[in-house]
């Protein structure tokens, strides 16, 4: 069973709808009402829908079709929302060109992909669906901190449904990380453990691929509010203009 599959029913309860998100894409992307954003890496659709009610129109994809499922079950009725099982790696085949004024991808999305190779070709494709002077908005972990400060987790997330531990376990090379993780479910005791392999990237090879790409204004963040990126942020927040 797959690492997303295993834990999609429970997905909600890790992570919650954040508004923080939605503020930042308004701030960096420009007000989205009316315009046309797609979201790679979607999950159950919580961000997507959140963008919705900011009077977006939403395309949002995701490989495993659990996730997809819990998505469309909750845009039940609603308009101006569509969620699609597709690679992210397929966009550019789904969608003609300079279609979307932003391209969002939250939640350590871009690490799943399997090298550098496969980062560029996103990059590229994104571009492709862009709009001229629109902009794509990356959140990964930053693993500049992970790995100079060998850091071994992350924070447990913990609520009166769940128990997320997350843990980090290095390999001889820095071109891939396991990522351990347990969850446990509260009321039924269940207790779920993945590990899967992710390609940890870091600032500068971002930055690299996104220009090499085409794009422009490389801006990096180290939250959702906005604040600069710095050695000790958790997340890695990346925008880049068309």
């Amino acid at each position: 069973m797959s690492f997303y599959k295993s834990i999609s029913p429970f997905y909600d309860y890790i992570f919650p709808p954040a508004p923080l998100q939605v503020n930042f894409i308004n701030r960096v992307a420009g007000n989205i009402a009316g315009k046309r954003i797609l979201e790679a890496g979607c999950g159950t659709g919580n961000l997507a829908l959140q963008l919705v009610e900011q009077g977006a129109m939403v395309e949002g994809i995701d490989l495993d079709p659990e996730m997809i499922a819990f998505a469309q079950e909750k845009a039940v009725r609603k308009e101006n929302v569509r969620f699609s099982v597709l690679d992210v790696l397929k966009i550019n085949e789904k969608w003609e060109a300079s279609i979307f004024d932003a391209v969002v991808s939250f939640g350590n999305t871009l690490v799943h992909l399997n090298d550098l190779e496969q980062v560029s070709q996103l990059f590229l494709n994104v571009w492709a669906v862009l709009k001229p002077g629109s902009s794509v908005i990356v959140q990964i972990i930053n693993y500049d901190r992970i790995f100079d400060k060998q850091i071994q987790g992350l924070p447990t997330i913990e609520n009166d449904e769940i128990k997320f531990e997350r843990f980090y376990d290095f390999n001889d090379s820095a071109a891939s990380i396991d990522f351990r993780t347990i969850l446990k479910v509260k009321q039924s005791g269940e207790e779920i453990c993945n590990v899967v392999k992710l390609l940890p990237l870091r600032r500068q090879q971002l930055e690299t691929l996104l220009k090499n790409c085409g794009f422009e204004n490389v801006l990096f963040y180290g939250n959702f509010k906005g604040e600069t990126l710095s050695m000790d942020s958790v997340p890695l927040i990346v925008s880049a203009q068309k």
